[in-house]
C-alpha cells in the first residue's frame, strides 16, 4: 500500500489536492447565496411553523436535493450572468433607466424610444446648470423645443441673432435660459445699485410680465425687475436705486425710467426684443429706436470703443423694419434662425371657416364653444372692437361661462380674468388684440375669430394661441358673403387654407353637450347622489332606465330643443339640401326648374341656390318644416337626387356675388325664364341664350329633353 502510494507524482497529487479544495470552495459559496429555492424556503418556514413534524422533515430533504447545484451548473451560470451584462447596452448609474437595443427601461417598464426632437433638445447637449435642469423639470419641461435648441448656443457664445418661429414655440425661454445660465456663471458678491446687464422690451405688460417671470423662475441669485404702465413708479424707482440685473418691460415706460435717469444702461450687454412685428403695429417703433440709440451710445462711450452689445430679435413675422434694424445696430455677423421657412405654413393647425350674417354670429359662437371646447375646455374669442366684446361677453348664446379681456379693462382685473382662465376656473376669454400673443395661457383647444382679420400678422398671432408647443389646435373665422374676398386675401398672404364648412349641426352640439354631461357625473359627491335616488328610482320605474337617464343628460346639457341651422348661410329655422345630377351645370337654372315641377310649394320658399364645385349639382336651403315634402332623400328620373345635406358641400366660390335666385344667368346665358331674371332654362328662341350651336337646352350643355316625375302634361319638361 506505502509502495502504490510513494509512486503517485508529487506535482499529480498536488493539483488533486487544490482541485478538492476548489470545489469545495464553490459548493460553500452556493450554499451561502440567496438562491430562489432558500428563499422559497424562507417563507414556506414562516408560513408552515405548524406542519407536523413527518411532512416538514420531507420538504427539507427535498429543498436539500434542490439546492445540491454542482460546479460545472455554477461555472455555466457565471457565464450567462456575464454574458447578459455585455448584451446590455447602457445603464444609468441612479438605477432607474437602462437602454437596451434602442429601447428605455425605466424602473422595469418599457418606454417608447426618444423621437428626434426630443433627443436634440436634451438638456445634456446644452451648456445648462443640474440646478437649472431640476427647474425646468418641475414645470414639466423635459426637453428643449427646437426654437429653443437650435437658438441656445448662439445666444449663450454672446452672438446677434435673429429668430423667426410661430408663435407658442417657446421663444421666451430660447432667450432668457441661455442667458440666465451666462450671468450665473459670475459668482461675485451683488453690489448695491449696481446697473443692469440685460435689458428686454415687449409689447404688452402680460407679454412683459411673462417674461419676468421666466427670468425669476430659473435664476437663483438674479435680481428682476419688470416695469409697465399703469403702476406706481415709486416701487421701480427704488429697486432701480438698490440694484438689478435685468429690467423687463413695455418700451413706453422704460423710455420714461431713462428720460428721468431712473435707469443706467452703461453696463448693458444683452437687449432683447420680444414680438418685435406686434410692436410695430403698436406704434414703438420711434420709441424702441430712440432706447436702441441711448443705450448703444452710453454703452459705446463708457466701454471707449464701438463695441455694441448682445442684440436679439425675436418675432412670428419679419417686417423691414427688422432688416433695417438690424443693419443699424446689429453686428455683421448676425445669425438668422428661421423656423417657419418658405413653405408658407406659418401656423401648424385646422383652419375653418364659415359663413354667417352678423346677426347670427352670436349665436354661432355659442354652438361652436359648445361642440369644440365644452365645459372642459378653453376657447379664446377675438373681436374687432372693445363694444363686440363688450356685447358678446353678456350675450345669453354664451352658455360657458367667460369674461371680457381689453384695453379698458383695470390691470387688477386684468390679472385675474388671466389667472382664472390659466385654472381654468373660466372656459372662455372674449378679448381683441391686447391678448393675441405672449401671454403664457396653455392647452387653448379652440381661437375663434369674428371676422377675417385685415392684416395676416395679425391671423397668425391670434390662430398662435392654440396649437401651441405641438399640440394640435382648431381655429374657426366667421365671415359674411361681402368678406369672401378678404378671406381669401388673408388665405394667401398667411399662407394657410381655410376649409369652408357649415355651422354645427344640432347632431353635433348633442354629442358634444351628452359627452360634457357624462363627464360631469363623474364630479358628483356620493353624498349628494343619495338625495336624488328616490325620483332617480320613480323615473326609471315610469320612463324607463335608458329613458330617463337620456332625459335626464338633456336637461344637464341644456338641450331639450333641437333646432337646425343652414349650412350654407347659418341661419337658424332652415335645413340644407343638396341636389346631385349626371351632366354637368354651368347654373342653378336646372335645379330652379327642376324644383318647379315637382316640388312648387318648396321652390318659391328656397333660398341660397348655390353650384357645387365639381358642377354637377346645386346646395340649397328651405325652411326646416317643409322638410317633410321631399324628405331625407328624394330621387328623381334620369338620376336626379335630392337629400339632406350632413356637412357643407365643396361650393364654387361666388366671388362676394350675392347667393340668391337673382344672381345668376341660368345655363348657357342669360334671358329671362317666365319672367325670373337671371335664368335661361329653356327657350324655344334661340337667339334669347348664348348656348352651343344644335339641339341646346339653354344649360350650357347639348341635351335632349326629359319629362317631369309626375307625367300627365304634354308640355316639354325637364328634371
Amino acid at each position: 500500500m506505502k509502495l502504490q502510494e510513494s509512486s503517485v507524482d508529487p506535482a499529480t497529487k498536488k493539483m488533486k489536492i487544490e482541485k478538492k479544495k476548489k470545489i469545495k470552495n464553490e459548493v460553500e459559496e452556493v450554499e451561502e447565496e440567496e438562491t430562489p429555492v432558500k428563499i422559497k424556503k424562507k417563507k414556506e418556514k414562516k408560513s408552515k411553523d405548524t406542519e407536523e413534524p413527518g411532512k416538514k422533515l420531507k420538504k427539507e430533504k427535498k429543498v436539500k436535493i434542490e439546492e445540491a447545484e454542482t460546479p460545472s451548473n455554477v461555472e455555466r451560470k457565471d457565464k450567462k450572468e456575464k454574458k447578459s451584462k455585455v448584451n446590455g447596452a447602457k445603464a444609468e448609474t441612479n438605477g432607474l433607466k437602462s437602454e437596451t437595443n434602442g429601447e428605455i427601461i425605466s424602473n422595469g417598464k418599457q418606454e417608447e424610444e426618444l423621437s428626434p426632437q426630443q433627443k436634440a433638445g436634451a438638456f445634456s447637449n446644452f451648456r445648462i446648470s443640474p440646478n437649472t435642469v431640476k427647474k425646468l423639470q418641475k414645470n414639466g419641461i423635459t426637453y428643449l423645443f427646437p426654437v429653443q435648441s437650435e437658438t441656445f448656443d448662439i445666444v449663450y457664445s454672446g452672438s446677434d441673432i435673429i429668430t423667426q418661429a410661430r408663435t407658442g414655440t417657446g421663444k421666451t425661454l430660447a432667450f432668457s435660459l441661455p442667458i440666465i445660465e451666462k450671468l450665473q456663471l459670475d459668482k461675485s458678491p451683488p453690489q448695491r445699485g449696481r446697473p443692469p446687464k440685460v435689458l428686454v422690451m415687449a409689447p404688452t405688460r402680460e407679454l412683459a410680465k411673462q417674461v419676468c417671470e421666466d427670468f425669476e423662475s430659473y435664476s437663483s441669485s438674479l435680481v428682476v425687475l419688470c416695469i409697465y404702465g399703469g403702476t406706481p413708479y415709486g416701487p421701480q424707482e427704488r429697486v432701480l436705486r438698490s440694484g438689478v440685473d435685468v429690467i423687463v418691460g413695455t418700451p413706453g415706460r422704460i423710455n420714461d425710467h431713462i428720460e428721468k435717469g431712473n435707469i443706467n444702461l452703461s453696463q448693458i450687454k444683452h437687449v432683447i426684443l420680444d414680438e418685435v412685428d406686434n410692436m410695430l403695429d403698436m406704434g414703438f417703433v420711434e420709441i424702441v429706436e430712440q432706447i436702441l440709440a441711448y443705450a448703444y451710445k452710453v454703452h459705446a462711450i463708457i466701454s471707449e470703443r464701438d463695441e455694441k452689445p448682445q442684440t436679439m430679435l425675436f418675432t412670428a413675422t419679419l417686417p423691414p423694419w427688422v432688416r433695417k434694424t438690424a443693419n443699424k445696430y446689429m453686428r455683421e455677423d448676425v445669425k438668422t434662425i428661421d423656423l417657419i421657412g418658405k413653405d408658407f405654413n406659418k401656423t401648424s393647425k385646422t383652419h375653418l371657416a364659415i359663413k354667417c350674417n352678423h346677426s347670427e354670429r352670436a349665436s354661432i359662437l355659442g354652438d361652436i364653444v359648445s361642440v369644440y371646447s365644452g365645459n372642459h375646455g378653453r376657447a379664446m374669442i377675438f373681436c374687432q372692437t372693445k363694444k363686440e366684446a363688450d356685447e358678446l361677453a353678456i350675450s345669453p348664446c354664451i352658455k360657458v361661462e367667460g369674461h371680457v379681456l381689453h384695453g379698458d379693462i383695470a390691470q387688477e382685473k386684468r390679472e385675474s380674468v388671466l389667472k382664472g382662465f390659466r385654472e381654468g376656473k373660466y372656459k372662455v376669454l372674449i378679448t381683441t388684440d391686447v391678448a393675441a400673443r405672449g401671454l403664457d395661457i396653455p392647452e387653448v383647444d379652440i381661437v375663434i375669430q369674428c371676422e377675417p382679420s385685415k392684416y395676416a400678422d395679425a391671423y397668425i398671432h391670434r390662430s398662435g394661441r392654440t396649437g401651441r408647443a405641438g399640440r394640435s389646435g382648431v381655429c374657426v373665422c366667421l365671415y359674411s358673403a361681402r368678406e369672401e374676398h378678404s378671406l381669401r386675401a388673408l388665405e394667401y398672404k398667411a399662407g394657410i387654407k381655410f376649409k369652408r364648412t357649415g355651422p354645427p349641426t344640432p347632431e353635433d352640439i348633442i354629442k358634444a353637450a351628452s359627452d360634457d354631461a357624462y363627464r360631469a357625473l363623474d364630479d358628483v359627491p356620493k353624498e349628494t347622489i343619495q338625495h336624488f335616488m328616490e325620483k332617480a328610482e320613480s323615473l326609471i320605474e315610469e320612463k324607463g332606465a335608458c329613458e330617463a337617464l337620456a332625459a335626464a343628460l338633456a336637461v344637464i346639457s341644456n338641450n331639450t330643443s333641437i333646432e337646425r341651422r343652414s349650412l350654407l348661410t347659418a341661419k337658424k329655422g332652415y335645413t340644407t339640401y343638396i341636389c346631385r345630377t349626371t351632366v354637368e351645370l354651368f347654373g342653378p337654372g336646372y335645379i330652379w326648374r327642376f324644383l318647379e315641377d315637382n316640388f312648387p310649394e318648396v321652390k318659391d320658399k328656397a333660398q341660397s341656390m348655390t353650384l357645387l364645385k365639381d358642377k354637377m349639382g346645386c346646395a340649397f336651403d328651405i325652411p326646416t318644416e317643409f322638410e317633410s315634402t321631399i324628405g331625407d332623400e328624394y330621387e328623381g328620373r334620369n338620376g336626379i337626387v335630392i337629400s339632406k345635406a350632413s356637412e357643407m358641400p365643396a361650393l364654387i366660390q361666388t366671388q362676394n356675388r350675392p347667393i340668391g335666385r337673382s344672381s345668376w344667368g341660368g345655363g348657357g346665358g342669360g334671358g329671362s325664364y317666365r319672367g325670373r331674371n337671371g335664368f335661361n332654362n329653356y327657350s324655344n328662341n334661340r337667339h334669347n341664350f348664348r348656348g352651343s350651336s344644335g339641339s341646346s337646352s339653354g344649360f350650357g350643355y347639348k341635351r335632349k329633353p326629359m319629362f317631369s316625375d309626375h307625367g300627365g302634361s304634354k308640355r316639354t319638361k325637364f328634371g
